[in-house]
């Protein structure tokens, strides 16, 4: 099992991304059943956010997406309070966003690497569960 955040998610919608084929190849492994992606539902809000409000398409197009998106069948883990406490609780001691610090603690809880494209969010917190594609 893995845990991608929303860098990773938005890329496989993106093929002149920076790290676009490494973010695939996690993909199709989760889609050949021989890696199970875990996400938490925040994942769905902010990639539906980032392709409105970051992206030139069209209603259609994120529309499309989302069909896509729902298709692949991701782990999805609900966000609760409990996980939220320890979001912040990881806030609060690299100087996270509570959005940021969701996925490093369930990628911790579950004992499994974190994907990111965000390479300053490693940095901050230099968790060794914590890989950056770019």
């Amino acid at each position: 099992m893995i845990v991608i955040d929303t860098s990773i998610a938005f890329k496989w919608f993106n093929t002149v991304e920076p790290g676009f084929e490494k973010a695939i190849s996690l993909l199709e492994q989760h889609l050949q059943q021989k890696e199970t992606i875990l996400v938490p539902d925040l994942l769905i809000y902010e990639l539906t956010n980032a392709w409105t409000t970051k992206t030139s398409l069209t209603y259609k197009e994120v529309s499309k997406n989302l069909l896509l998106l729902e298709r692949v069948k991701l782990k999805i883990q609900p966000v609760s309070f409990n996980l939220c406490r320890k979001a912040s609780q990881l806030a609060k001691k690299y100087h996270l966003s509570v959005y940021d610090a969701i996925y490093a603690v369930i990628a911790k809880e579950n004992k499994c690497y974190l994907y990111t494209a965000d390479a300053k969010f490693k940095s901050k917190t230099n968790l060794a569960f914590i890989r950056v594609i770019q």
